[in-house]
């Protein structure tokens, strides 16, 4: 069994391309008894070196294969909790950071092995393609902090 901290520290990137179009994963996290498959930011654990900041230029890369080197302030940030299937409940501070960039296909050739198993989908959304869809997605206020990253355009 997978050794699990009590405490995680998260950063995630809101990706904008120029048609106000957003980039999310389509995970199923099996290991989770709530909620299993939804799309979500790139983004994931930030190390204990690194700042969240770092985590979420580290991150993006591995995820999406986007180079950058820097994000801003967070625009957003929640503390939350995940109950796994074993039982194991873990607290997560999560911060959201805000990445404008050019149109691009996002690659896994930085993906951990893990991320083979989680991982089913990445594409590039609107908002009312979302919305209309029976899609689950996290964090739940995605829409506004859509709203926010394009009016920091």
């Amino acid at each position: 069994m997978m050794s699990r901290p009590a405490h995680r520290r998260v950063s995630r990137v809101i990706l904008l391309d120029p048609e106000d179009r957003f980039l999310l994963l389509k995970t199923h996290s099996p290991n989770l008894l709530v909620p299993r498959t939804r799309w979500i930011t790139p983004g994931g654990g930030v190390e204990d070196h690194e700042s969240h900041a770092e985590g979420a230029i580290r991150e993006l890369f591995e995820e999406t294969g986007l180079l950058i080197e820097s994000v801003g302030d967070p625009i957003w940030a929640i503390s939350s909790e995940s109950v796994f299937n074993d039982g194991h409940v873990q607290t997560t501070y999560s911060e959201f950071f805000v990445v404008h960039t050019d149109n691009f296909q996002p690659v896994n050739d930085n993906w951990m092995a893990n991320e083979f198993l989680d991982i089913s989908d990445i594409r590039w959304w609107t908002k009312p393609e979302l919305a209309s869809s029976s899609e689950k997605y996290s964090p739940e206020p995605l829409f506004e902090l859509i709203d926010k990253a394009i009016a920091l355009r």
